[in-house]
């Protein structure tokens, strides 16, 4: 029998996430939970989760910033606390750090600050970290990022639109694996083969939370088409644009620069969320104009779709570029910039996908032609009824810094306009550290893109 705090307790703590953290944390730890101005970011993130207006969440924040406090242990305890059905699955990079947070989580169902309210019952066998039911079969399984993922799915099949669960992958790379292309490409290539698979309901979501360690992590690898899934990204570095601490009671502006200036790569990383090589000495990420979809006349443009093919499923390699692009008054504006490890049967399948998903008309394609070029055209002509054609154009003989310093003036002018996606990040990650990154499909697509559009006057910019 609940008492009328109890029950006002309940509502309160069941009306948002962060609510639940505060009440849980103080009462196990005897002292409050810090609610920074980033927390109620991420906790509002995870509400539109619970509330199923977000399917696929990224968050990136800075180490030691209360992620997993709120966003895994709090996280789980809640959604068992709205429906006790929910089946959770919590990836770390160890196994000992996902059954920690696991283990935390349960001692906070266990907790007598959560059993006077919820008065949950854990099955018996529930001792273990890893694996933990309750009576309602609700529950949560726990293991490293590589380890395996049998006989359990996340959420539970429903038609009712309730929260029932979800994937949480938290910091599914050590930062010491970051730069191992093989161990990088292990955890990207799980993700699409065994994790994302590992759902009761396709409306199941799942919640990538990391600081980022390399523009090829998981993170890097979602943001650019990697999965072919759209993702919701929580940014949040530790400086904002006018170089205001984001939690000033974990660092100052003042040691935060001196964690720059330690390491400056590590600082652009972890703290800054760009993880990138050293400053490419081309571009600038700040050229880059980054517009809202709406002030854009998407309908009256005529849009191309330009392919960059790579033809491999090997992450070591370089991934298939496609670009969606289109000449608007005097500058070149560009709708989506992604990259897919692709061999060439599933690539023939992803290019109407790519058009569909755009949500625009595409007259024409363009393919580089180079390596299997000349294929995938013939293949492409034979299966749409766009006009498909190879680039004709003096940069595809170029080198590829020739083509850079010869779109330079174009770039720097601030003519090249970017609708605003989650794509954006891993772009301008790429182009603005040219030629030090390690791929750059994205500056081919993007020079023949101001070549054919800038460059050559005869270009139309409607359709």
């Amino acid at each position: 029998m609940l008492t009328n705090r109890d029950k006002v307790m309940k509502v309160w703590c069941e009306s948002h996430v962060l609510n639940m953290t505060r009440y849980l944390y103080k009462e196990n730890h005897r002292r409050a939970f810090t609610v920074a101005p980033h927390l109620v970011k991420i906790g509002n993130a995870l509400m539109d989760v619970i509330n199923g207006k977000t399917k696929r969440l990224i968050i990136n924040v800075p180490p030691r910033y209360g992620k997993t406090e709120l966003a895994v242990k709090n996280f789980i305890a809640y959604g068992l606390a709205i429906n006790p059905q929910s089946k959770f699955i919590h990836l770390s990079y160890s196994d000992s750090l996902a059954l920690d947070n696991s283990s935390q989580a349960k001692e906070y169902i266990q907790s007598e600050a959560y059993q006077s309210i919820w008065q949950m019952v854990l099955k018996k066998d529930a001792q273990s970290k890893s694996k933990w039911f309750n009576e309602h079969g609700g529950g949560v399984y726990s293991t490293a990022s590589g380890g395996a993922i049998t006989g359990f799915g996340a959420g539970t099949p429903n038609d009712t639109g309730l929260f029932n669960g979800a994937i949480i992958i938290d910091d599914p790379l050590k930062p010491d694996d970051a730069f191992s292309d093989v161990k990088r490409g292990s955890v990207n290539d799980r993700y699409n083969n065994t994790i994302r698979s590992r759902v009761n309901d396709r409306d199941t979501p799942i919640i990538v939370i990391m600081q980022r360690l390399h523009e090829d992590d998981l993170s890097g690898f979602l943001l650019g088409g990697g999965s072919g899934e759209e993702w919701t990204h929580l940014c949040l570095p530790a400086l904002d644009e006018n170089n205001n601490p984001l939690w000033d009671v974990k660092h100052t502006f003042a040691e935060l620069e001196q964690l720059r200036q330690a390491e400056n790569y590590t600082f652009a990383g972890q703290y800054m969320q760009t993880p990138a090589p050293d400053e490419g000495g081309e571009w600038k990420k700040e050229w880059f104009e980054v517009v809202d979809k709406a002030a854009v006349p998407m309908n009256s443009l005529r849009w191309e779709l330009i392919i960059d093919g790579a033809y491999t499923k090997n992450t070591a390699n370089d991934p298939t570029g496609f670009q969606i692009g289109a000449k608007w008054g005097n500058d070149y504006v560009i709708l989506s910039s992604v990259d897919k490890y692709l061999e060439l049967p599933e690539l023939l399948k992803q290019v109407p996908l790519i058009i569909s998903a755009s949500g625009v008309t595409v007259n024409h394609i363009l393919i580089e032609p180079k390596a299997s070029g000349k294929s995938l055209t013939q293949m492409l002509r034979s299966t749409t009824a766009l006009t498909v054609s190879e680039i004709k154009t003096p940069f595809v003989n170029n080198s590829k810094i020739e083509n850079v310093r010869a779109c330079s003036n174009y770039v720097e002018g601030a003519r090249v306009k970017l609708v605003k996606g989650s794509w954006n990040d891993s772009f301008l990650s790429q182009v603005g550290t040219f030629p030090n990154a390690k791929h750059d499909e994205h500056i081919d697509l993007t020079c023949y893109g101001i070549e054919r559009n800038l460059m050559n006057s005869a270009a139309p910019d409607i359709r």
